[in-house]
């Protein structure tokens, strides 16, 4: 193998990653929390009524219909927590998700992960000492 360093190779380490702004239609979309069955309708209008009064994830737990698994709950809150910090509080959106991240020791967001999701509900719902 010859000593040819190639220019491109070097410069994604330099590149800015891509920012991510959530706009209402992606909320909407990942409202949708098991690809194994129909949407669900009645829960992504619950999803997206709490998104747009802008209440806190623990007011959408408690509003959530009893036929939502452990697993749909997980990824419906991680997702709404999410989406909610970057649609309306972007300027610390890097810094939340960094924190949350680094609590819970992973490197990526993955919502498709239950165990991710299951995780970040954890970090989530952890009592705040004060």
């Amino acid at each position: 193998m010859s000593k040819i360093t190639y220019l491109n190779s070097h410069l994604h380490k330099f590149r800015k990653e891509p920012e991510y702004k959530v706009d209402l239609e992606d909320v909407e979309a990942l409202a949708y929390y098991d690809v194994l069955v129909r949407e669900d309708k009645k829960t992504t209008k619950i999803f997206m009524k709490c998104f747009n009064n802008k209440e806190t994830y623990k007011k959408l737990l408690n509003k959530l219909p009893d036929h939502v698994d452990r697993i749909g709950r997980f990824y419906l809150i991680t997702t709404y927590w999410l989406c909610y910090i970057n649609y309306y509080h972007y300027d610390t959106f890097g810094d939340e998700v960094n924190n949350c991240l680094h609590d819970i020791d992973q490197e990526k967001v993955l919502l498709s992960s239950p165990h991710f999701c299951k995780k970040v509900y954890y970090y989530l719902m952890r009592p705040d000492i004060v």
